[in-house]
Formats: C-alpha cells, structure tokens, sequence
C-alpha cells in the first residue's frame, strides 16, 4: 500500500524590494538594467508603501503602470486594485515579470510604448489611475502625454528626478516650460524624497514621489496660446519678457510691447516669475493686440 503524496508547500512569494532577489530575477531573465532606460529597480519598502497609499487604489479600480520593470509596483499595485495593466518595452523585463506575476491573475505586463498606450483599447476603466517609475529622461514627455489624453488617469502617481519634482511644484518664481505646461492640466504635490539608495543599481541623482491630480484650468485653445508664447519666451529663459515675447510677436518689439502692457506685466521680468494667471494674461494680451486693426 503505497503512502499518500506530500503535498506541495506553497511558495512564498518573492520579496521584490531585496537586491538580492532583484538580482536573481535578473539574471534568470536575461536582464541587464540599462542606464540609457533610467532601469533603476526600486528596493525600498516603505518607499514603495508610500507610492501604493499615494495612489491609494481601491478593489474597483483599474491601473495603467508605466515602466514594468521586474514587476515590484505591478505585485504591490494588484494586491489593492482590481486590475493591473503595466506597460513595458524592454523584452527581458517581461521574461522578468512572466516570473514574477505568477500568482496574480490581474495584472498583466505588455510591451507598449506609454506614448502609444490608448486607455480604452487596454480596456482601464473610466477612472483609471496611474502610476511608474518613469524613465526619467522622458518625464516631460510622459506626463503631458497622459496628462493630454481625452481621458486622463483619475490621478497618478510617479517616481521621478527629485529636481523635476522641485520645479513642477515650485511657487511662481522658479518655473519652466514643463511646469506651465503640467500645471495648466493638473494639480501637482511632492509627496516625498528619496535616496539614490533606494534603487538597484543607484541612480546618481535623487528621486521624488510626485502625486498629480488631473484638472484643466485652460481651455484646449487657451492652453495651446499660452504654450505658443511661453515656449518662446522660455528658450530666453535667461533674458527679459521683452526678450521672449519679442520672438513670441514675430520679432514685433512695438507688438510685444503692447501686449506686455495690457497684461500689466513689467517687461524687466524673467519667465521663471509669471504664474499661469499672467501667461494666461499674456497669451490673450498678445493674440487681441494681434487682430487690433488699430495696430
């Protein structure tokens, strides 16, 4: 009479957050984490708690993860969401997450570029949210890409370079042309600073977890008009408004001028001090003055 079979213990599930583990899964999967893809693995705990209760996803939502990489925020993600869909390019940090899912029935990771991620044909729901630990080289891309979409996330949720964070928060006085063009869409909060040792391998800068909030405060066409003239002032950012809105006009010097002074703005100003109120000032000083027949 032969015994019954043992059986199987279940296995414990990987602890993503040790470098150790990180790196075993790694190596199983082929990955070398490349410097040009900002593919620095978070290994902090209570850095990736904080990111999840940033986002503080709740059993009925879906969530778009930008930035896969082995699957450490997908597993922390699906443990409170309804669904995880996370968006990777990079072939062996797909070989990494086929292992590191195992056991989480809703998440999935497919190789999608963010900038070509369409929400409805991921299937997220109509408040989905966001989150990632986003290539840092493409922030500004990736934010206003999301940020743009007919149907933005809820709110999001991203790691990314602690001096962006610095700027896309700031007070008037220290902005820039990704901090007008992100705070003209959403709400935006540093929630917390991080040290390059909370990455596998270390980056060699810090890093933030920045929460946004999706809420235009310009219209499509507004947005655009103030955009046209900022970004002209901007690659000025170092000279005068006089400067900047000089270019903005054309090379129209008397335009610029007009505009200024309708806007109530010194033209001594550097762009960094105008708040979204004074471009948005500006932007419509500019484009009357334009149509004036009077001019």
């Amino acid at each position: 009479m032969s015994g019954a079979a043992t059986p199987r213990r279940p296995r414990a599930p990987l602890d993503l957050t040790k470098p150790a583990t990180v790196r075993a899964v790694a190596r199983r999967s082929g990955l070398t984490l490349k410097r040009r893809l900002s593919q620095n693995l978070l290994v902090d705990p209570a850095a990736l708690a904080a990111i999840v209760e940033a986002l503080d996803p709740g059993a009925g939502d879906d969530v778009l993860e930008i930035g896969a990489g082995i699957g450490t925020l997908t597993v922390a993600l699906a443990a409170r969401a309804h669904r995880v869909v996370a968006l990777e390019v990079d072939e062996a940090c797909l070989r990494a997450t086929a292992i590191t899912l195992r056991g989480h029935a809703n998440a999935i990771a497919v190789r999608l570029d963010v900038r070509q991620a369409d929400p409805d044909a991921l299937g997220l729901g109509p408040d989905y949210l966001a989150a990632g630990n986003i290539p840092y080289h493409l922030t500004g891309a990736i934010l206003t890409r999301l940020l743009e979409e007919v149907r933005p996330p809820l709110r999001a949720v991203f790691l990314v370079q602690r001096e962006v964070a610095a700027r896309l928060t700031a007070p008037a006085g220290d902005w820039s042309l990704a901090t007008v063009a992100v705070r003209s869409l959403a709400t935006v909060e540093r929630v917390a600073d991080l040290p390059p040792s909370a990455f596998e391998p270390p980056p060699a800068v810090h890093s933030s977890i920045l929460r946004l909030v999706p809420s235009p405060v310009l219209g499509s066409a507004e947005r655009r008009a103030v955009l046209e003239v900022a970004r002209a002032a901007f690659q000025m950012r170092r000279k005068t408004l006089r400067h900047g809105v000089t270019r903005a006009a054309g090379g129209d010097a008397g335009l610029a001028a007009a505009a200024l002074e309708a806007a109530g703005l010194d033209a001594g100003r550097r762009p960094g001090t105008l708040d979204l109120d004074e471009w948005r000032a500006l932007a419509t000083a500019l484009e009357a003055r334009r149509r004036s027949p009077a001019r």
